[in-house]
């Protein structure tokens, strides 16, 4: 229990301009889960529906409106989708960056599924062979981390479809949908939980809070121990960790200033007043 806990240090909010007639939107690169999507333009909660429900109730959905419900579906692996079928190249920003793969999966112009494997030859691009499906999802990885960043573009324009920062192997971008489809530009206010990311170098800075990191060294001993096959020293350690985890769980959850319930006292009139402490007796 708590293990799934999701944690305020990760809390973000982003702002989702609509427009008319479109259906689908990209969301953030470090969107994890949905928290809230409320619009501001004429202020509401928009609600998730399952597909089964969505489709039960509406069998056709061509309306468009003011957007009262959403879904989530793929996860695209670019950040621009290909407009036209494409070859794809990569390059990057060092020229230290020879001995990295960057792997291309998907669908070729003929919907076939086809990967591509693109040895980086530093700052010089290199040119794929693969004509690439504009209407399908892109997946984009590199083999180990670089010393710059990865530029993924389209050969033809040298449009970028998605850039991959020296730690990143790859990337995500969720795709949601509303209905009734945005019949104008309405702004909608996303709140959303990222994901904890991985700790690649001696000076990253953590997510989480200094204070708790004492519960990390914890979990890590208990690894440790385990590894080692040293079982007590496991299981007494791994209990600790669990209850740590439980107490950071606990104190994440706590709101100092949410007072759900306030209670009142009676006058002698028998109506609820301002109790004043200062105007009671001794020892009452």
């Amino acid at each position: 229990r708590g293990y799934e806990h999701k944690w305020s240090f990760n809390r973000r909010k982003y702002t989702l301009a609509t427009v008319a007639s479109t259906e689908f939107y990209q969301l953030p690169r470090d969107l994890d889960n949905i928290a809230l999507i409320r619009q501001t333009s004429s202020p509401q909660k928009l609600r998730f529906i399952p597909d089964n429900l969505f489709y039960d109730y509406i069998p056709n959905p061509t309306a468009t409106g003011n957007p009262k419900w959403y879904r989530l579906w793929e996860e695209e692996g670019v950040s621009l989708r290909l407009t036209a079928d494409d070859t794809i190249e990569v390059l990057s920003s060092s020229s230290s960056d020879t001995t990295q793969t960057i792997r291309i999966v998907g669908t070729n112009s003929n919907g076939l599924p086809q990967t591509e494997s693109l040895l980086l030859t530093g700052q010089t691009f290199v040119a794929g062979s693969i004509t690439w499906n504009a209407g399908d999802v892109l997946r984009i990885s590199k083999s180990a981390s670089t010393v710059g960043t990865i530029t993924v573009r389209k050969a033809t324009g040298d449009t970028t479809l998605v850039q991959l920062a020296p730690q990143e192997l790859s990337a995500r971008f969720k795709v949601i949908s509303f209905y009734p489809i945005p019949a104008d530009a309405y702004s909608l206010y996303v709140e959303y939980y990222t994901r904890i990311r991985n700790l690649e170098g001696d000076n990253d800075v953590p997510d989480i809070d200094e204070k708790w990191i004492w519960v990390i060294r914890l979990g890590t001993m208990a690894k440790v121990y385990q590894y080692q096959n040293k079982i007590e020293l496991f299981t007494a350690t791994q209990g600790m960790f669990s209850s740590a985890v439980r107490s950071m769980v606990k104190a994440d959850m706590v709101s100092l200033d949410f007072i759900p319930t306030l209670r009142s006292q009676l006058n002698n009139l028998g109506t609820r007043d301002i109790l004043d402490i200062v105007d009671l007796p001794l020892g009452a």
